[in-house]
């Protein structure tokens, strides 16, 4: 019986009829035994499916190669498959192209551990493994829109053949152009062929998710695990029963070092390099863990060729490594040449026929430790402020709230970096190596394009804000669209671009973005009018696993408002109501609705709850006795874990200095603190002199700046390029810092 052919088995129960080890592949076979569908052990052992709603195809007696080839032993137990959707036919429901949230991350070795416990380890994992030799043929026309979530384009049916073809391959489309989908069919037929047993998916940690996602959909009924996690449990996940084993370029170089992958753990069928950087190969020199790695069949996804030839032999030196010797002084049309049979990349204008006019992507990131901890201190101080608001919380303070989560999920503590900058600069890479343009829009200003800018430099950036004069916006539009070497456009939301399309930018970016759906549409509208349709737009979108973004888009799926959703001449304003205030903060913040009654903490911070206004925190700052701004300063400073404080003068109305310090990691950590009572905005010259008696001493790490004010932008923009070593805390900080303490 063909595989394609067993597809009315969907929805069965499998109940095992002999107890016996399983056999090598080529001993597995079906056959009809009365009424029932069996896969025949051709060394005696069988396992029975009973039809539950359909009634079986007559089998045609021919081979499934199970991949199977481990000792395990069958004993009385029942496995449920997936429950089919109402067409059927398939062993397991087709996961949707969109759902109501992040890609799960998978893990077979949860399912292990579960049968470990119930004495028969294995068996149910192994059963699973049969599940891509039950699924419809991928490759056939009649039978892949069973299982599939939607149909190939003809470029990636070519993607496909041509991967299929090559046991080395380098497919490099354009970015948005589907080359994930097509290494996902051609993944799932190599093991309906019987063709590999095992393989090892690489790609960047930023889209672990995004990966785990196109192979749920794309390759059904393959098991998939990632790896992740601390050492102890990456160990376990290698060695649990899989298809596929999905982990990102840092990790698997980490694993093979310390030797958590060794002997056959090293042995793969097929390896898949995902979003290679071809362009400043990131991996020109692949690490040398890598060739440990053993497999016949390699493959690579990139958004473009490699520039130089160093990037090339660095490449397909694990590609093709015969290929590569010789290639010493080689010239690049010489390579290009020597590696064309190898390698398949279309243009997106080339493609434009074929190709969505519009396509939207979500790109679901996780938080790393020191994030995470950062945005639950945040949001632990938002509901709490909350609660204490009761019934005098308005849309303001809920929007206020939702700013500085946001902001907290934007970037990591005193850092450039973060979650979120990893996936953008992947993404920009990418398109920029391809020299195509985007624009990247963030909603703010200061936390949010401002920081950008330094980080996507190396891109050839371009930045606008709000305030920008109507002179300055039409001498940057100008050179965006003419010179070539600028590909990155950042934007501030709602800054204006003039009347003419920006038709030159094929991919839209939002880092962050407002609830609102209607706002992203109408500004990705504003870039591309209808009239120019023509031209293929890619959209992604940044989201973060684990926050309230989860919540929001969970919410916005209900009711039917993700930008998908909405009609493109729907106006922000008729959407603004559709989140009610008790949503805002039952739903998603996850405080007492205003119609719950809220518990009454032990300790009550003095007044009303509501922060001043600016003019009047700076005032009330200012008057602060020298001693109460001290004793304000200290509380702030060991609530950020300086539990040893030590001043180094007796302060005056204008300030002290302080010395606080912390074990970390069995080493002593000091910081240097200089506070400042000032009713004017604190300039850089401030900023150096502190840095400087913080670097005279020897033995600091960094330094606080702490100030009543505020800072100038070239004081922050000083403590932004001093990696870390300074960090800047204003007055209204400061004032929110301690109003949460229970000090204001």
């Amino acid at each position: 019986m063909k595989p394609a052919q067993a597809y009315p088995a969907r929805g069965s129960r499998l109940t095992p009829t002999t107890i016996h080890p399983f056999p090598l592949p080529t001993q597995v076979s079906p056959e009809m035994r009365g009424g029932s569908f069996s896969v025949t052990l051709l060394s005696g052992a069988a396992l029975g499916i009973t039809p539950v709603q359909a009634a079986l195809l007559p089998p045609e007696p021919s081979r499934i190669a199970t991949g199977l080839t481990s000792a395990h032993q069958i004993e009385s137990f029942a496995v449920e498959l997936d429950q089919p959707p109402v067409m059927g036919c398939a062993c397991r429901a087709t996961p949707p192209l969109s759902g109501d949230g992040p890609p799960p991350l998978s893990h077979s070795d949860r399912s292990y551990r579960e049968q470990s416990q119930t004495q028969v380890p294995g068996s149910a994992l192994n059963l699973e493994m049969l599940l891509p030799f039950l699924e419809p043929n991928v490759l056939s026309a009649q039978t892949a829109q069973l299982v599939l979530p939607g149909e190939l384009r003809g470029y990636q049916i070519e993607a496909v053949n041509a991967l299929l073809a090559r046991d080395a391959f380098l497919l490099a489309d354009d970015p948005g152009t589907g080359k994930t989908v097509s290494a996902c069919v051609a993944l799932m037929a190599k093991f309906q062929n019987g063709e590999i047993h095992r393989a090892l998916y690489v790609c960047n940690k930023s889209g672990l998710r995004q990966t785990a996602g196109f192979l749920a959909q794309w390759a059904p009924g393959l098991l998939i695990t990632v790896i992740q996690g601390a050492p102890e449990s990456r160990k376990r996940q290698w060695n649990a029963p899989a298809h596929v084993y999905l982990v990102d370029y840092e990790t698997l170089t980490m694993d093979i070092e310390q030797e958590h992958l060794v002997g056959d753990l090293l042995q793969y069928d097929l390896i898949l390099l995902d979003q290679i950087q071809t362009t400043g190969l990131r991996y020109r020199s692949f690490p040398g863990a890598y060739q440990r790695l053993d497999a016949p069949i390699r493959w690579a996804l990139a958004g473009a060729f490699p520039k130089e030839v160093e990037d090339w032999v660095g490449l397909f030196a694990f590609l093709t490594p015969d290929q590569v010797r010789g290639a010493a002084g080689i010239t690049l049309p010489d390579i290009r040449r020597r590696f064309r049979p190898y390698i398949l990349r279309r243009e997106k204008d080339e493609l434009k026929d074929d190709l969505p006019k519009r396509t939207r992507q979500e790109i679901w990131v996780d938080l790393d430790d020191v994030q995470t901890r950062r945005y639950e201190d945040v949001l632990a101080e938002e509901r709490y402020r909350l609660t204490q608001l009761g019934d005098a919380v308005s849309p303001s303070h809920i929007e206020t709230a939702v700013d500085r989560l946001k902001r907290a999920s934007n970037f990591a503590p005193e850092s450039l970096g973060g979650a979120k900058v990893r996936a953008l600069i992947d993404l920009v890479e990418q398109i920029a190596a391809a020299d195509l343009k985007m624009v990247v829009f963030s909603q703010f200003s200061e936390g949010g394009v401002d920081l950008l800018q330094p980080v996507l430099e190396p891109y050839g950036i371009l930045k606008l804000g709000k305030e920008a004069q109507e002179e300055q916006r039409a001498k940057v539009l100008d050179a965006f669209r003419a010179q070539e070497h600028w590909h990155v456009l950042l934007l501030e939301m709602g800054t204006r671009t003039g009347d003419e399309a920006l038709v030159e930018a094929t991919y839209i970016i939002h880092f962050d973005h407002q609830w609102n759906p209607a706002v992203r549409v109408r500004a990705e509208m504003r870039l591309h009018p209808q009239i120019f349709r023509a031209i293929p737009v890619n959209m992604y979108e940044f989201w973060v696993a684990g926050t309230i973004d989860e919540r929001i888009y969970a919410l916005l799926a209900e009711k039917g408002l993700l930008p998908s959703d909405v009609p493109e001449e729907t106006r922000p304003a008729e959407l603004e109501g559709r989140i009610t205030l008790d949503e805002w903060l039952h739903c998603i913040l996850g405080t007492p609705s205003v119609k719950e009654p809220g518990r009454t903490p032990a300790k009550h911070p003095i007044g009303t709850g509501i922060l001043p206004g600016t003019a009047i925190l700076r005032d009330r700052l200012a008057e602060l006795s020298p001693d109460t701004l001290n004793a304000a300063v200290e509380t702030f400073i060991k609530a950020l874990g300086y539990a040893e404080i030590e001043p180094l003068d007796d302060g005056d109305e204008g300030g002290s200095y302080l010395l606080a310090w912390r074990a970390s990691e069995g080493e002593i950590e000091r910081v240097l603190v200089r506070s400042m009572s000032t009713h004017k905005n604190v300039g850089i010259a401030k900023a150096r002199a502190l840095l400087k008696a913080m670097e005279m001493r020897r033995d600091c790490v960094g330094a606080y700046l702490i100030t009543t004010s505020d800072f100038t932008s070239s004081c922050r923009k000083f403590a932004d390029d001093s990696n870390g070593r300074l960090a800047l805390v204003s007055g209204s900080e400061l004032y929110r810092h301690l109003h949460i303490l229970g000090q204001f």
